[in-house]
């Protein structure tokens, strides 16, 4: 049984690193940049429970209505989320003139949280929040235009916004401008500046920048490669909620890069992966349960 486990966590590392390195473009590296310091420890900030943000929203206090539907849409188990509740107070603060309200209530009409999916209205929200001087609807409005979801890609729209994120403090801008430098989407490609905007976006505890520096640092990429402190990185954007870095980290486990080779840690990093919502670790993990519950032949 050890023996199909191991050769199983084998294959699953394998197919998980030709997925995660997908998207490497092939082009000579350019001078090396320094390398970042280690991250620090992820330490969730404390936020204020429901019972204390419900009081002052009903007050009228409209940035705590916000922080109340976050707090309703981000419940966990035994709790159910109240996406309903939410979209009603996101709505609320986006109507009085709040653009994290508009951008957050945009969220619920992309994911079809509390209501029907749909991206235009989504996307019509973050430009009202963007334009009303939130960072973060500026960098979901970027995202949409780089990846064309709900509407037409535009290389320019999605550059834009994202900057405006980015330079407003938001790490989701500078993950989406990091990537466009690190492609060459529609920029040069360059991918000191990638790695520099990568940090940036990790410096913010944006989970999907803190991922992609890591990815950038373990291959080697815009600095001299470190795999150990590619896994730190990793695991910061795991902690944050990004299943690309636990998936990752599960695959450092499997083959002992840059860490502790453990099969045990593997399959636990897969899960977590799995449960963030990345699908391919969802179907590697079913194959290795499939293949460790197979009887072996008796010798």
């Amino acid at each position: 049984m050890a023996r199909a486990l191991h050769a199983v966590l084998t294959l699953i590392a394998l197919a998980s690193l030709a997925c995660g390195t997908s998207d490497a473009v092939s082009a000579p590296a350019p001078q090396a940049a320094a390398t970042p310091e280690p991250p620090k420890p992820t330490v969730p900030a404390a936020k204020p429970a429901e019972a204390e943000l419900r009081p002052l929203c009903e007050q009228g206090q409209l940035d705590t209505c916000i922080a109340l539907g976050d707090r309703l849409r981000e419940r966990t188990a035994p709790e159910q989320p109240d996406f309903a509740a939410a979209v009603e107070l996101y709505d609320r603060a986006c109507n009085a003139g709040i653009a994290l309200g508009c951008t957050q209530l945009g969220l619920m009409y992309q994911d079809g949280l509390g209501v029907p999916a749909d991206a235009a209205r989504a996307r019509e929200l973050y430009t009202r929040g963007c334009e009303a001087g939130a960072p973060r609807g500026c960098s979901r409005l970027g995202s949409i235009y780089l990846t064309g979801f709900g509407v037409e890609r535009s290389i320019e729209q999605a550059h834009a916004r994202s900057e405006a994120g980015c330079n407003g403090g938001d790490g989701l801008g500078c993950a989406n401008l990091s990537l466009m430098h690190k492609h060459g989407d529609g920029v040069k490609r360059d991918l000191g500046r990638a790695l520099e905007l990568a940090r940036k976006s990790c410096d913010a505890d944006e989970a999907r920048g803190c991922t992609l520096l890591g990815e950038m640092i373990s291959a080697g990429e815009g600095t001299p490669a470190n795999t150990t402190l590619g896994v730190m990185y990793n695991t910061k954007g795991c902690q944050l909620g990004d299943g690309r870095g636990c998936g990752n980290v599960g695959v450092a486990h499997q083959l002992g890069q840059g860490t502790v080779q453990s099969p045990s840690q593997a399959s636990k990093m897969y899960g977590k992966a799995c449960q963030a919502g990345e699908q391919r670790y969802c179907d590697l993990l079913k194959r290795f349960v499939l293949e460790a519950t197979k009887p072996t032949a008796a010798p």
